[in-house]
């Protein structure tokens, strides 16, 4: 089995959940915290920015990012919504359903939000060696294939706090 092949396994797919959370936050410091969501099998992926942004223009670039994205790749979103909270600093949230998203996919949505956001974007420092990156990307790749397959059965919460990833049931 190849770590990209989806699992069907008869276990709890909570630790998937939980190990995606924490790999996409080891992964992409600019991410500032991230759900699992069970009634919806969806993603919450939150990015604190410091500064007033156009975030009109930033919700209309990233949406058709995704959907050229989605018709190359031959999936459909069922889910995209951007919202802001707050103002100085700012949270970005993006939700996404579970059954379209891909590591890709994720790189794609971080790296946009870089580029627009830029120096505004708060982001946790890392020294990730880029071993720990790529194996990184295969773990999130592959909790994404299991979730995509099986769906979470609880919703998680993962935050940075102090260097460190918590993980937070419900």
């Amino acid at each position: 089995m190849s770590v990209h092949d989806p699992v069907n396994m008869s276990s709890s797919y909570s630790n998937y959940s939980a190990n995606l959370l924490v790999s996409a936050l080891l992964r992409y410091p600019e991410i500032g915290t991230m759900s699992c969501v069970r009634e919806n099998q969806a993603l919450v992926i939150k990015f604190i920015v410091t500064d007033d942004h156009n975030y009109e223009s930033l919700e209309k670039k990233l949406r058709q990012a995704l959907e050229i994205y989605h018709k190359i790749e031959g999936r459909k979103m069922s889910l995209f919504e951007m919202n802001i909270q707050g103002s100085d600093p700012s949270i970005l949230v993006i939700k996404r359903d579970i059954a379209s998203m891909s590591q890709t996919e994720m790189n794609l949505l971080v790296e946009m939000i870089k580029m627009e956001c830029g120096k505004n974007l708060v982001q946790e420092e890392s020294n990730l060696p880029e071993d720990d990156i790529i194996f990184q990307d295969e773990v999130i790749n592959h909790m994404l294939a299991v979730l995509r397959s099986n769906g979470t059965e609880k919703s998680f919460t993962a935050v940075r706090e102090e260097g460190k990833v918590l993980v937070f049931n419900g």
